[in-house]
């Protein structure tokens, strides 16, 4: 039970969000909505938006505005390391 009360308190760190996030993007190779990640993840799209946005100058992610616009994965899964992700997720300098 402990466990579940430990995986429950970091539901919403930064750290998480961006892993929810990259896993969703990593599913496949197209752009992915903000309503689509708040949809599937359930977690609020302003949030998300916070968080990709520090993923953004790492070159991690890359964002795209408009009608059509959305999300997707710039890095390879296999060459970004969870140390990478929870920096950049978590400090205001990014990775470096």
């Amino acid at each position: 039970m402990s466990n579940l009360l430990q995986i429950s308190y970091l539901y919403k760190t930064n750290f998480i969000v961006a892993i929810k996030s990259l896993a969703l993007l990593a599913t496949g190779n197209r752009l992915v909505t903000r309503n689509t990640m708040t949809e599937r993840l359930g977690i609020d799209s302003s949030y998300i938006r916070k968080i990709l946005a520090k993923l953004m100058p790492e070159n991690v992610v890359e964002g795209f505005g408009g009608h059509c616009g959305g999300y997707k994965l710039v890095v390879n899964p296999k060459e970004i390391t969870l140390y990478d992700i929870y920096v950049a997720s978590t400090f205001k300098g990014g990775i470096s």
